[in-house]
């Protein structure tokens, strides 16, 4: 057992006790404040540079200069009103598993700081909201009132050029239930592009003069087919994923709907096929609408990018993970989930590995932590290993930073997103 593994495990319970707490406490994106308030109150005590940044979250930085190792917790839920930890204002559950994140890195800070590890260089850990693309009302009011720029967290901090200094970034994710310890690396992550059609018709009554109407549902389910059989064109490798759900289906049982709201995400892990497929359903669902001489209006906002990692870091720390699990490591595994994790991989050297110790359905109303030697010790070790090689080894981190190459700038991304 490596010195950092037996620490972690040393300090097990007080991991179990923050995770029990933060469990407890599910927010929506960028409405976090118990959270954290939480959270940094497990920092208040020590001689770290703490950097507030309002609704998107927070900041812990111990050391100064190069290397500048960056951390990413989230620390959002999600809306899952069935499950048996659902908050009782929103219905927002930690059924992600975010809450563990942010204790892992909270974990991670502290021990390099009471261990007196930065000796040189920098670490930051950035405790981040919003990576949920949930809630978009609230967010996008909270947009037209100057409060965010864009709808997720990293996406707000990548365009306020938070990242800018640090060399690489390391983020976890729980994987889920599984039958095994286990951990993972090199996972791909799809991209999306949120979708909302607004059928509109002509309301008339249902009965005795439907013919006088335009019927708006109709219209949304003859999209609805056609999208289906559109679905045989998609091929399997590009990872596309379509699903929708109707937000309003009318407004009276004896009227004929006049107006219909559909709306979800497409998805694929290939950015130039994502904009392909949005455009095919975009024409799709238009002319479904007019095949009914209903009208739509079509909404479309850039989700996330899909998340490519750096398998130069992977390779840093594939051997602490070794140690906790052995062989059982999932590699290069492709996701039709989609995080804001992807955007930050635009631009610097990241990684968001997978750790095992859960069980329930992610997103699910069972979802919970199972095993914390899995869920919290493992993960906490490896990143304060991987850590430690990277602030010490000058030409593992060089050769991470020389193997990478951006593929988009800071000022192509602000100009996609309009800000």
């Amino acid at each position: 057992m490596s010195d950092w593994l037996k620490i972690v495990s040393d300090h097990q319970s007080e991991l179990i006790g923050w995770e029990k707490d933060l469990f407890a406490m599910p927010e929506l994106g960028f409405k976090e404040q118990r959270t954290k308030a939480y959270l940094l109150d497990l920092f208040r005590e020590l001689n770290v540079q703490i950097e507030d940044f309002g609704l998107c979250g927070f900041s812990v930085s111990i050391g100064q200069g190069k290397p500048h190792i960056g951390l990413i917790a989230e620390m959002d839920a999600l809306v899952v009103p069935n499950h048996f930890m659902a908050s009782s204002i929103d219905g927002a559950a930690h059924a992600c598993g975010h809450h563990l994140q942010s204790a892992i890195m909270a974990a991670v800070m502290r021990l390099l700081y009471k261990q007196k590890t930065v000796t040189q260089g920098k670490v930051t850990c950035y405790f981040i909201a919003a990576e949920e693309y949930v809630d978009l009302d609230a967010r996008k009011q909270l947009r037209d009132q100057g409060k965010i720029s864009l709808l997720s967290g990293k996406q707000n901090l990548i365009v306020e050029n938070r990242f800018d200094d640090v060399d690489v970034l390391i983020s976890c994710h729980t994987m889920g239930a599984t039958d095994r310890p286990k951990m993972e690396i090199n996972s791909m992550l799809s991209g999306f592009v949120y979708k909302k059609y607004t059928f509109v018709g002509k309301s008339s009554h249902a009965a005795v003069a439907p013919h006088l109407g335009v019927n708006a549902l109709s219209a949304m389910a003859l999209a609805q087919s056609a999208i289906g059989l559109l679905r045989e064109t998609f091929r399997e490798e590009d990872l596309i994923r379509v699903h929708l759900m109707s937000t309003l289906g009318g407004q009276s049982v004896n009227a004929v709907p006049a107006k219909t709201v559909l709306e979800g995400y497409v998805r694929s892990i290939d950015t130039n096929i994502l904009t392909q497929v949005s455009e095919k359903i975009d024409h799709t669902v238009s002319h479904s609408a007019q095949a009914l001489f209903a009208q739509v209006e079509i909404e479309s906002t850039p989700g996330y990018f899909p998340l490519k990692q750096s398998e130069e870091l992977s390779d840093v720390l594939r051997p602490f993970m070794v140690e906790c699990v052995g062989e059982n490591i999932v590699n290069h595994q492709k996701s039709f989930a989609a995080g804001d994790i992807g955007d930050c991989s635009l631009f610097v050297p990241t990684v968001q590995f997978g750790f095992s110790g859960c069980k329930g359905v992610v997103h699910g109303a069972d979802f919970c932590m199972d095993n914390p030697t899995e869920a919290l010790v493992y993960p906490v070790a490896v990143t304060l290993n991987s850590v430690q090689k990277l602030l010490t080894d000058v030409e593992t981190l060089r050769n991470i930073k020389d193997k990478f190459k951006p593929l988009m700038t800071i000022e192509q991304y602000k100009q996609f997103h309009g800000v």
